[in-house]
């Protein structure tokens, strides 16, 4: 939220207009017992918003006007050099091609520009499947009043899985958004599932659970959204001649902490940010501010990047299947620590580690930083 303020006051405006803003996470065991509510740290009065990708992108689009927008489908990307081309190329589906200065890949999780950006290469860089899928969806039912009066999220958990639900946006009053995660081997052929489906493996899921709204979303889940969730490998580097990658192109992970989005958006200020110094203060050929950029973004976004998937493989490990007395356990830790403020804070210091990792970005003094390292050596 930071980040698009800086962009746009006027999107910013327009996300929180759009989506949840929240400011209490609470933990509920599946019996409906109140484990803990933890307040959201805000930095600088921003908030933490819940939104769907697809409203966030409507609104992203909706400040750019349709004249500084062409849609083609992308058949090939041949980087600068590759070919004897002074400039990156795309090839389009449809026959024609084009050159640019900057072919930015933020096409996601299977990116095609990923694809021919390490063609050649013997790295894998195809998606792979992590074996989860994600479930989200909407009943009609009112906001329970401990969403609703606290602004809350609330994460139920049990002893092999657990749901989250929220509000989904403040004028959605008799609207319950609700996710969860899912086990398979095989990733679904489709986003829409039959309703025969859902129902039997919420069932299954969550059938014996006591908190009421999640019996509500077991009662009520019609035909939700499925999507598989896919992770891009390590790669050696997001870019090369005149062709870089971002977001999900560049570093897909797990939605465990949910910070995906947040740093594709993180990406595209720092490359508009090295972009802009390279080519104001560089005094150094257009060609080589790009290349400096590119490059440039590997090495300032990569080391926060291995923090945050590691956090993302830290919490993904706490959602492992336990039996019944040790979730139990683990349930009544959370609940006497919650309730005794010292105790918290020496058992979950790491919180606040996490926190400050996770708001600890700046992208202003980071790209500058790289800059002033790269310069020297072009």
């Amino acid at each position: 939220m930071r980040i698009l303020h800086n962009l746009d006051p006027a999107v910013h405006a327009a996300i929180q207009e759009r989506g949840y803003a929240y400011g209490t996470v609470r933990l509920r065991s599946s019996t409906g017992w109140d484990l803990s509510v933890k307040r959201r740290t805000q930095r600088g009065g921003d908030v933490t918003m819940m939104m769907a990708r697809q409203a966030a992108w409507r609104t992203l689009r909706e400040a750019i006007p349709d004249d500084h927008v062409v849609i083609r489908k992308v058949a090939k990307v041949t980087k600068r050099g590759q070919s004897g081309n002074t400039k990156p190329v795309i090839s389009f589906a449809d026959g024609g091609s084009a050159d640019f200065d900057l072919v930015i890949g933020a096409d996601g999780v299977h990116s095609t520009v990923r694809k021919h950006l390490f063609s050649g290469h013997s790295v894998d860089v195809a998606a792979v499947f992590s074996k989860r899928c994600g479930i989200w969806g909407f009943i009609p039912m009112r906001i329970p009043e401990e969403v609703a009066s606290t602004k809350s999220v609330v994460i139920v958990m049990g002893d092999n899985a657990s749901m989250g639900y929220s509000a989904y946006c403040p004028t959605e009053d008799d609207s319950l958004t609700w996710w969860s995660l899912y086990d398979t081997d095989e990733p679904p052929s489709r986003k829409e599932v039959p309703r025969e489906f859902v129902s039997a493996m919420l069932q299954d899921m969550y059938g014996d659970w006591e908190e009421e709204n999640v019996r509500g979303v077991v009662q009520k889940a019609s035909a939700p959204f499925i999507y598989p969730v896919w992770t891009v490998p390590e790669l050696p580097t997001w870019g090369d001649g005149g062709v870089v990658l971002v977001g999900d192109a560049a570093h897909a992970m797990t939605p465990d902490i949910g910070q995906g989005t947040s740093q594709a958006f993180e990406d595209s200020e720092a490359l508009g940010m090295l972009l802009g110094r390279a080519l104001q203060e560089g005094g150094i050929a257009q060609d080589a501010a790009v290349d400096l950029a590119v490059r440039g973004l590997y090495e300032c976004r990569l080391p926060r990047l291995s923090k945050i998937k590691l956090l993302n493989a830290q919490a993904r490990s706490k959602g492992v299947r336990r039996n019944i007395w040790a979730q139990r356990l683990v349930f009544f830790c959370i609940w006497i620590t919650s309730r005794l403020t010292w105790l918290h804070n020496l058992m979950y210091s790491n919180d606040r580690e996490v926190e400050e990792i996770i708001n600890g970005w700046d992208g202003d003094l980071e790209t500058r930083k790289v800059v002033e390292k790269l310069l020297p050596l072009l």
